[in-house]
């Protein structure tokens, strides 16, 4: 169980570190939903991830090649070059960035009124392609802890405070996506500082020529296929953007958050599993490595199920937090989260096929995708307005992951299903049912008063039937975890 619990303790950390970049982009969310002009919030949501996309395909792929390749060469003991191959990895993401971002903001007047908010926001591509393939050389050396400092916790947390200056100061729009370059400028520093700590050991041989052309062979088809991994997400708030403005966009735009928080969990796991995968693969424990992809994908899907009845009950109350004109995204909050869902009980399929070679192919399905959703999006979008947007959502993301389902079958010979899974359905149907009962009693009180009683609720209900829904040897560990806890003496 040393590779369960490796998983588990790295998981924790991400789900602290992304439970507090949640709250801090929430906060900045909310801070900037109560506080710019009416559309200032989408604006700035469009603007911070056309960057955010730009930035995973102008890093060529070099932050999986920086995981997979110390991942390897981790398990086979051979760390020698190491340190200089992911530096080549970080020149190269740092150039072709750079490139992109030049081209990104001379680009930017054919945004029309996103022009100047998307030229701003293109100074932060280099930075953050930089900080990606730094820390992810840090989770080839299954170390979580630089990614729960840097990424999860520590831009999210600056953007907030960078941005409440600039509002404070009398800043609008501009301030506030100058601040989100200045947050990625100070994390990927941090990330090259963190990953030279842990390489200091490393000895200094160069990387050879072959070593660097097989990191950038593998990483080719990433540069595109990251692009679209991102655009997958974004799309759709894209396209609405271009038929809508103010309050609709607005609410849109937090719906799509707030859809894609149940990826914490997913996001997590697929972080640290990804250098097992890698390894386990090179050295054909196809066996051992589809057992720990069902038991991944389980733990995912059990830890998430809570939150997804938390937020489709209590849709109204989630998007009143941030303006009480957003209610009217409710409809498509719940159309996003079904799509979630199916994004959360497929696993990490993709990643499967990242770390094990299969680039082109991940490329393929992502350009895919992206045509699925587009099409979708502008045939739904102009007759449903948010609703169809996020139906286009929903669907495309559904169909891309189950056919990444069949092809990590076909391909790797391994799938995440078990009979474990059934058990899940009783907590969820308690959860679900305490949760439901509980906003009807106190529909039309605070938003806030609402929210808190429906998530005890249904987390309540969970957590005392979870257990019984643990196959035995999980159910063992668990009770022996919680009696070690209660054994320790008091502090």
């Amino acid at each position: 169980m040393s590779d369960e619990r490796t998983l588990l303790a790295g998981t924790a950390a991400n789900v602290i570190g992304l439970c507090a970049g949640v709250l801090a982009a929430l906060g900045t969310q909310i801070l900037l939903g109560r506080t710019l002009v009416p559309g200032g919030f989408g604006v700035v949501t469009v603007a911070v991830q056309v960057a955010f996309v730009a930035a995973a395909g102008s890093r060529f792929g070099m932050d999986m090649a920086a995981i997979r390749l110390v991942a390897i060469g981790r398990g086979a003991a051979d760390v020698a070059s190491l340190r200089s191959l992911v530096d080549r990895c970080a020149l190269i993401a740092s150039a072709s960035s750079v490139v992109l971002a030049g081209l990104l903001a001379a680009s930017a007047p054919l945004f029309g009124d996103y022009a100047r908010p998307i030229a701003l926001a293109a100074l932060g591509v280099p930075f953050i392609a930089l900080t990606s393939v730094y820390l992810g050389a840090t989770r080839g050396l299954a170390q979580m802890r630089q990614t729960l400092y840097v990424f999860w916790i520590g831009q999210p947390v600056l953007w907030i405070a960078l941005a409440g200056a600039a509002v404070a100061a009398g800043g609008e729009t501009d301030a506030v996506i100058l601040a989100y370059d200045a947050s990625w400028l100070v994390a990927s520093v941090a990330a090259w500082l963190l990953w030279r700590s842990e390489a200091r050991a490393f000895s200094g041989r160069q990387a050879t020529r072959a070593e660097v052309v097989s990191a950038l062979r593998y990483g080719l088809p990433r540069a595109p296929a990251a692009l679209f991994a991102q655009a997958v997400f974004w799309v759709d708030v894209w396209v609405l953007a271009a038929f809508e403005a103010g309050t609709e966009l607005d609410a849109y735009s937090a719906a799509a958050r707030i859809s894609q928080v149940l990826l914490l969990f997913l996001t997590s796991l697929n972080l640290v599993f990804s250098p097992f995968a890698a390894d386990l693969h090179a050295r054909g424990q196809r066996e051992r490595l589809e057992e720990l992809f069902r038991r991944s994908t389980r733990w995912a899907l059990a830890a998430t199920l809570p939150l997804l009845i938390v937020l489709f009950v209590a849709a109204d109350d989630v998007l009143e937090a941030f303006s009480s004109r957003f209610e009217i995204g409710e409809g498509a909050l719940r159309i996003l989260l079904a799509g979630q869902a199916v994004n959360v009980a497929t696993g990490g399929v993709a990643f499967i096929l990242i770390m094990t070679g299969f680039t082109g192919l991940d490329l393929i399905d992502n350009a895919l995708g992206v045509g699925l959703l587009l099409g979708l999006a502008l045939a739904l979008t102009p007759a449903f307005g948010m609703e169809g947007a996020a139906a286009a959502s929903a669907v495309s993301i559904a169909v891309l992951k189950v056919v990444r389902l069949v092809q990590v079958r076909s391909r790797v010979g391994i799938q995440p299903y078990e009979r474990a899974y059934a058990a899940l359905l009783i907590p969820a149907a308690a959860a679900a049912l305490a949760a439901v009962s509980v906003h009807a009693l106190l529909s039309g009180r605070a938003w806030w008063m609402s929210l808190a009683a429906t998530a005890a609720a249904a987390l309540a209900a969970y957590a005392a039937l979870l257990p019984h829904a643990l196959p035995a040897e999980e159910r063992a560990v668990a009770r022996h975890a919680v009696a070690r806890i209660r054994s320790r003496p008091p502090v």
